[in-house]
């Protein structure tokens, strides 16, 4: 990636807590207008990298680079230029909406005469119009992160940070935030990270998985999803895995890979056009047969076990 086209480079970033090392010599670049997911276990460090990133956390030693300027040197103007949604976002239940976005507004200077459309102009963003001059108290949690996301645009910053901001909502509201997400991409430089490979997968130009402090793979979610093995995963559940002859099933010219997780086969396969001799080969040990193209899931699986 030219350096001009680089919005955020991290660069050997190391981080410990105690005797937990959160981050091992990570190293990272995002491209300007990028939507960058980041994957992994709990414990991997995104979240510290995240903070780090945000200027919140201090690293033990590296460095970032956003748009040019180091956290270590220019701390106050690197927040100036992020927004930033954390898993929960801590509003002030006090504040009615529209309060809460006009205190953030003049917290981050926006000119005092572009406050008021500013603020109109996000809460349609968001769906809350409506809610505008309710208390925070009020809103269930779906509601509060909508707020969060326009408190992280008041400013307009040109990087947003989600940290998992679908978590715990109910399956039509992580929807509706995965649709503002969609509404900015391409916009803002976009750092996501989420537990949910779905999400990823239809939202991220690349994404980045993490693993004890390192990225340990990182491209588009094709990219990722063409090194698990075969176009075609069969799966199939037995009654007894230990009478089936495997290297049957490896002599299959379409096969690429066998893996047995307990009952359950997973037969990685270039072609669909070998499946019913495979199915044979398990007779009548079959308790359940299913297919389905490999995903981001797939792949974080294979790479983290």
């Amino acid at each position: 990636m030219a350096s001009e086209d680089v919005m955020i480079k991290i660069d050997s970033l190391t981080k410990s807590f105690g005797r937990i090392k959160a981050l091992n010599d990570l190293n990272l670049e995002i491209g300007r207008g990028e939507l960058l997911g980041i994957i992994g276990s709990n414990g991997a460090g995104k979240t510290t990298t995240i903070r780090i990133i945000c200027c919140i956390l201090k690293p033990d030693s590296g460095d970032v680079l956003v748009d040019g300027h180091s956290i270590q040197i220019d701390p106050i103007k690197i927040k100036s230029m992020i927004g930033y949604l954390p898993e929960e976002p801590n509003l002030y239940e006090r504040f009615k909406a529209r309060e809460l976005l006009r205190y953030f507004a003049e917290l981050y200077g926006v000119p005092k005469g572009e406050i008021e459309s500013r603020i109109e102009e996000l809460l349609e963003l968001v769906g809350m119009s409506d809610r505008a001059d309710d208390k925070i108290n009020t809103f269930s949690k779906g509601l509060r992160q909508r707020v969060g996301i326009a408190r992280a645009l008041i400013h307009d910053p040109p990087i947003i940070i989600f940290d998992e901001p679908t978590m715990g909502l109910d399956p039509a509201t992580a929807n509706t935030i995965r649709g503002f997400i969609r509404k900015l991409k391409g916009k803002k430089t976009i750092i996501l990270c989420t537990h949910y490979m779905d999400e990823a997968e239809s939202l991220c130009d690349r994404v980045a998985i993490v693993n004890k402090g390192q990225i340990i793979d990182i491209g588009t979610p094709e990219y990722l999803e063409s090194k698990v093995h075969g176009d075609i995963i069969l799966k199939v559940r037995v009654n007894n895995p230990q009478s089936i002859d495997t290297n049957k099933i490896k002599n299959i010219c379409s096969v690429d890979a066998l893996s047995i997780d307990g009952n359950e086969f997973s037969v990685s396969l270039n072609s669909r056009k070998d499946i019913s001799q495979i199915v044979d080969v398990f007779g009548e040990e079959v308790v359940s047969v299913n297919t389905k193209e490999p995903t981001l899931e797939d792949v974080f699986i294979n790479t983290v076990k």
